[in-house]
């Protein structure tokens, strides 16, 4: 599965806990973070400086006599902006509605066409492989080395890092089970499910009597959730743990993946 395939996958799959839909390289968030917008399959974002990484990226290769016929707004002079206040405050004067978090509809529908441009696709995807989708390899390779060609693993520890970072917190990292080891524990796992939703205890137990994989991931699921805030920890368990068994319960909602992993 090539790059591009298997980003839309994980997207589609991270998706499914919230909007159900999966990537969307034209999504567009208004100021409701304090970061002035957010845009693109990862939502980057003025504030942090990413989304004009993505707009310098995106500008180059489109070239920038064309980037500027999207937008009323000078794009090339936004793109260069620095992280913080100054790129937040371009965004408040030139793409949010005034007194509102929303974006305006005019400049909306620019940033919509713009994202949606062949150039603005690849450098989405370029920039998410190089960055959220080579961190998950790097999480399979070290924790899941077995299932380096499937899609269950990768989707597992994409959502993870877009989500938490990574299998580390401080100085506290979850240990990978020994490649040579057969069996893998759930126990803990599953009481926690069966203390927190019962009807997801059920399915996941079901999965993980003959399904190695589910186990081994379901396994770093409960480890990873215990570095958590307690508050979240069984939320956390709870995402991460449907996706090793590709069934569950989160949020009182069923969902399955059994159609989108193997």
């Amino acid at each position: 599965m090539d790059d591009k395939s298997l980003l839309e996958l994980c997207l589609k799959v991270s998706g499914g806990f919230e909007s159900g839909r999966g990537a969307s390289y034209t999504s567009l968030t208004g100021n409701f973070d304090g970061q002035g917008m957010s845009a693109g399959i990862l939502q980057w974002n003025a504030g942090q400086g990413t989304l004009q990484t993505l707009v310098r990226a995106i500008g180059n290769a489109m070239g920038w006599d064309k980037a500027k016929t999207f937008f009323s707004s000078d794009i090339q002079a936004f793109s260069q902006l620095p992280a913080g206040a100054p790129a937040v405050q371009w965004c408040l004067l030139n793409y949010i509605a005034a007194g509102s978090k929303n974006l305006d509809p005019g400049a909306a529908q620019r940033w919509v066409s713009f994202l949606g441009q062949p150039e603005s696709i690849a450098a989405q995807v370029q920039i998410a492989s190089d960055g959220v989708l080579a961190h998950a390899e790097r999480e399979v390779t070290a924790y899941a080395p077995d299932y380096l060609v499937g899609t269950r693993a990768h989707a597992f520890f994409f959502d993870l890092v877009t989500q938490e970072g990574g299998m580390t917190v401080g100085k506290h990292t979850v240990p990978p089970i020994p490649a040579d080891q057969l069996t893998i524990d759930v126990d803990d796992a599953l009481a926690f499910a069966q203390a927190n939703d019962p009807a997801c205890h059920d399915l996941w137990a079901a999965v993980t009597t003959d399904d190695f994989e589910a186990a081994l991931l379901l396994h770093y699921a409960y480890a990873r959730a215990l570095l958590a805030n307690p508050q979240f920890a069984w939320d956390a368990c709870a995402r991460r743990g449907t996706i090793a068994c590709r069934v569950g319960i989160v949020h009182k909602a069923h969902i399955d993946f059994t159609s989108i992993l193997d």
